[in-house]
């Protein structure tokens, strides 16, 4: 029973629209939920679902469909989400699912977040950076670093450098698995008006000549 409702609760991620979408009972045969979507929402969660099915569905429902996948490789099994009496909207392949082979990738890079924690009495000092998005680095640098570093906890956006391990998870996507702090820097905090003024103080910038900026930059864009 626990684990139905951590698949309803993954589920319901994925239809979204949560306050009009309904479970309704568990069917005959292998644990087959039914939902029901209020009409009003309908058209929505349809939508919703069949850019699920192509892969090109919003960050939240990617991310619900392959917790679900990787549930149901913990426990042996296959799904499919069909409208009732009609086809199939989403596939979920679970144990069927071909695991990509490990592969662990050390390679110097940078990363940028704010300093959420500092500790550890080895040289090597266990440090945390977090994201504008939320994810957490963590990372471990040397006691001098750690030092420089925790003046700006819970402060501005850093910048570090250093080299990274990264591996390849089964479902192909990379996650950092450590990451040792070799230099850093403090990113400039500056106003959007400040930023624009600068960006309009540049020699040969013709941003004060357009007669509409923001066409420009959408010909740009285009381009």
């Amino acid at each position: 029973m626990k684990r139905l409702a951590e698949y309803l609760a993954r589920l319901a991620v994925v239809f979204g629209y949560q306050d009009r979408v309904y479970f309704m009972k568990v069917r005959k045969g292998s644990a087959v939920p039914e939902i029901h979507v209020h009409a009003t929402a309908a058209p929505k969660v349809q939508a919703r679902l069949e850019l699920v099915g192509v892969g090109q569905g919003p960050d939240d429902a990617t991310q619900s469909v392959q917790h679900i996948n990787a549930m149901l490789r913990e426990d042996n099994a296959s799904a499919t989400l069909r409208v009732k009496g009609g086809a199939m909207i989403v596939n979920f392949p679970g144990c069927k699912t071909p695991l990509a082979d490990e592969a662990v990738v050390h390679e110097a890079g940078e990363l940028v977040g704010s300093v959420i924690r500092v500790g550890g009495k080895d040289d090597t000092v266990p440090l945390h950076l977090q994201d504008t998005d939320g994810t957490i680095y963590r990372c471990n640098t040397s006691r001098t670093l750690a030092r420089e570093l925790a003046r700006h906890l819970f402060g501005d956006l850093v910048r570090v450098q250093g080299m990274g391990k990264w591996r390849r998870t089964p479902e192909r996507a990379w996650e950092l698995d450590a990451f040792q702090i070799k230099s850093w820097e403090l990113l400039e905090q500056a106003h959007l008006e400040d930023a624009i003024e600068a960006l309009r103080n540049i020699e040969g910038s013709q941003w004060n000549s357009f007669a509409d900026p923001q066409a420009e930059l959408r010909k740009l864009r285009e381009a």
